[in-house]
């Protein structure tokens, strides 16, 4: 697709333009508007990939990343203004996460300087599950233990998968890596 322009996917930016709205919701302290809105966003998310797969023309890996990242970091902040308990309740989990996360998010900016985006496939089954235990989470007012452990387990294992990438890859096409196992199979020599 190399000279074909690209358009900003309009599923993507529904998602940007979703981010002020639920901020005011949450500060607001409509927690059930608030997971509905997140519903909402989770499914633009969905819906961008679908329409960027039929029309290469609003593939933007870069601005769906911006906006996963920019959902992604208010998500938190909303969770700790209105849900602290899973902060106080779970430190040790919540502080290896957030460790993780960052140390990919920093690997990233020092090695490419960039911030990276990979769509990783345990990237996305951490979303989906991440995205059910949040909209839970704000409409029924309290948390599912179980459905937090593996969003978070999940969003661990995606985030230190997303660091070995960066970390063993000279250069990473964020359109193209799906998963650390290519790279596995190479280096110990499974065909």
């Amino acid at each position: 697709m190399s000279g074909a322009v690209t358009l900003p996917n309009p599923f993507t930016a529904l998602r940007l333009l979703l981010v002020p709205l639920l901020w005011l919701l949450a500060l607001a302290h409509q927690d059930a508007w608030l997971g509905a809105g997140l519903a909402l966003a989770a499914l633009t998310d969905v819906l961008d990939g679908r329409l960027a797969r039929r029309y290469p023309r609003f593939k933007d890996g870069r601005f769906d990343s911006v906006a996963d990242k920019v959902l992604t970091f208010s998500v938190v902040v909303w969770l700790v203004l209105l849900r602290p308990e899973l902060f106080r309740q779970h430190p040790g989990l919540m502080l290896t996460a957030t460790a993780v996360y960052a140390a990919a998010l920093l690997v990233g900016w020092f090695k490419f300087r960039r911030v990276s985006g990979l769509h990783t496939h345990l990237g996305k089954l951490g979303g989906l599950v991440q995205a059910v235990f949040v909209v839970h989470a704000f409409v029924f007012s309290g948390y599912n233990p179980a459905l937090l452990y593996m969003a978070l387990g999940l969003f661990i294992l995606a985030s230190a998968e997303e660091l070995l990438i960066l970390l063993t890859h000279a250069a990473v096409d964020e359109e193209a890596v799906r998963s650390i196992v290519p790279y596995l199979r190479q280096r110990f020599g499974r065909a």
